[in-house]
């Protein structure tokens, strides 16, 4: 490759990474990247990648999908715009939000009078929102090229029913390589915790050969491109310019042909980065992990916790739901909107009963929120802090988000062993219990009622045998667990990573994941399993349970 000889005021500079730079030289039809930690998927490849889209194919309809609406409007679209504002791409001159475009911007091909939950560009293009929850948004929308993050998130039978969207002018619009194209990015999937590796499967659909060629091509370019640049600095040099630039054309169309149809697939780990992140960085999250979880999250290794040696092995995807956003809240925000999430954006609450609550203290404050609902015990919500912040802080998350609750009595179950705090006088039910119903000194309508205060210490092959009945969810005398997918995101992962083991004959949860680094401990650590515990372990429940249960190595029957 060329040396670019020119000077301060002619160009600019710009940090990316091999792997950003390897995705612009490919530019393939479909992109399905698999990245680790802070390799930027969302504000530098996806970001850029719309950018390069939407001047390819002016007055085209695309879209951005996700697995749930709130997920996309309140964590993805903002990574991605942020991802515009550094490459100079501005909302009000580039383009508009929820807004009827300027009347002297070209008109999309697919024509439509809403704004609301749309992106319009300055040539012409449209972008929808779609979601996995939300099936009745994706009917009757035709687009050129589709945009996921996330991707783990998006379950293959879902994703299947919003593919067929992929449709468009292809009189008008095939000439890109990009048309009917797909862009998905994520990090590593994990089966084992209910994350879905359809994404894995895309690398059958890659031509390795032609990725080589393609390379190939791409560099000749590259290098025809500098030569122009200098060329064009020099006076009296319009001749040879003219050769370059026709030159330049021959190798745009034969870019343009070897990268239609063409997918590419790639694994990398968070050592794309590390120019930006420095060694230090990747050494800390070495000490901070055992060397499993550093191969899955950092260098981007498949890994799983088999079913047996899971502490809660009949959690299944039938013990949570993905449909409990009440959109008809939702919609009354738009993109640009400080969305305020709350209890009235949840579908299944019954906001004149009242709540439970399950609550575990440490550095990390969980706590989780339920509610019976007939033979059904379910998970609406979780909380957490991380200090410096603590028990207030945490009664602020909860009493902000239930604050169109009317039924304003929470029934507050402690984990058991937090009962020795109180001998430390570190009683923190009692002092969440106080943040709740009293807010900077004034009442707030909440009666918060401890309902383990002297209880006993549950242990841990209890809790093993009940919450697996419960989660099972064939004992009649016990109500059946369902979890909030997405609103109970940490809650999810706590149980589905807490391990089991065995010692002195007894089961026993492995809890040395609470050693994690602090940052960590929401998503990888058995904390708000210990909430929930709180919950289930509650003494009407333990008592209800009937049949043959596994004590240690032997079996004991009630």
């Amino acid at each position: 490759m060329q040396k670019i000889s020119l000077s301060s005021e002619e160009v600019e500079v710009r940090y990316a990474t091999w792997i950003k730079v390897l995705i612009d030289l490919v530019k393939p039809k479909n992109l399905y990247l698999i990245g680790g930690r802070d390799v930027a998927k969302s504000t530098e490849i996806l970001a850029d990648r719309a950018i390069d889209i939407i001047y390819d194919m002016p007055r085209a309809s695309f879209a951005f999908i996700a697995d749930t609406y709130v997920n996309l409007q309140t964590n993805i679209l903002p990574q991605i715009m942020l991802g515009w504002e550094r490459k100079k791409f501005y909302e009000g001159y580039h383009y508009v939000t929820d807004d009827e475009p300027p009347k002297h911007w070209p008109k999309p091909l697919v024509p439509g009078n809403f704004f609301k939950h749309t992106i319009s560009t300055f040539n012409g293009c449209r972008f929808f929102l779609k979601s996995l929850d939300r099936p009745s948004i994706n009917a009757g929308i035709s687009v050129a090229h589709l945009f996921g993050d996330e991707a783990k998130y998006f379950k293959r039978a879902k994703l299947n029913k919003v593919l067929p969207t992929l449709r468009g002018d292809a009189v008008l619009l095939s000439r890109s390589h990009y048309f009917m194209g797909q862009t998905f990015c994520t990090d590593m999937p994990n089966p084992a915790v209910g994350e879905d590796d359809w994404i894995l499967e895309m690398e059958k659909k890659m031509d390795r050969k032609m990725i080589g060629i393609i390379l190939q091509a791409a560099l000749v370019l590259n290098d025809l491109t500098l030569e122009y640049v200098n060329a064009r600095r020099k006076k009296g040099n319009e001749r040879q310019i003219e050769n370059i630039q026709r030159n330049m054309e021959r190798w745009k169309r034969r870019l343009r042909k070897v990268r239609q149809d063409t997918s590419f697939f790639y694994v990398v780990s968070s050592l794309a980065n590390v120019d930006v992140l420095t060694m230090n960085y990747l050494k800390d999250q070495m000490a901070s992990m055992d060397f499993e979880e550093f191969k899955t999250a950092v260098l981007s290794f498949r890994s799983s916790l088999p079913r047996s040696e899971r502490f809660y092995f009949k959690l299944s995807e039938k013990n949570f739901y993905q449909d409990g956003y009440n959109y008809d809240y939702y919609d009354n925000f738009g993109l640009k909107a400080n969305i305020s999430q709350s209890s009235g954006g949840l579908r299944y609450v019954q906001p004149k009963r009242p709540l439970e609550a399950g609550f575990d203290p440490g550095n990390m404050m969980s706590l989780v929120i339920a509610q019976h609902q007939s033979d059904v015990l379910r998970f609406l919500k979780d909380f957490y802090t991380l200090v410096p912040e603590f028990v207030q802080e945490l009664a602020v998350k909860f009493l902000d988000f239930f604050r169109e609750h009317t039924n304003k009595l929470l029934y507050l179950h402690t984990d058991r062993a937090a009962n020795q705090y109180s001998k430390a006088k570190e009683d923190f039910g009692n002092k969440l219990k106080q943040a709740i119903e009293y807010r900077e000194g004034k009442p707030t309508g909440w009666r918060v009622i401890l309902m383990s205060v002297g209880a006993r210490n549950v242990e841990h092959w209890q809790e093993y045998n009940l919450a697996n009945e419960m989660l099972e969810g064939h004992n009649r005398h016990l109500p059946k667990i369902l979890i909030d997918a997405h609103e109970c995101k940490e809650l999810k992962s706590s149980l589905e990573m807490a391990p089991m083991a065995r010692s002195g004959g007894k089961i026993q949860k492995v809890k040395k994941s609470e050693k994690l680094a602090l940052e960590r401990l929401p998503l990888e650590s058995t904390n708000m399993s210990d909430a929930f515990k709180a919950v289930v372990c509650q003494t009407k429940y333990l008592k209800l349970l009937k049949g043959k249960l596994v004590v240690g190595s032997t079996v004991k029957v009630f």
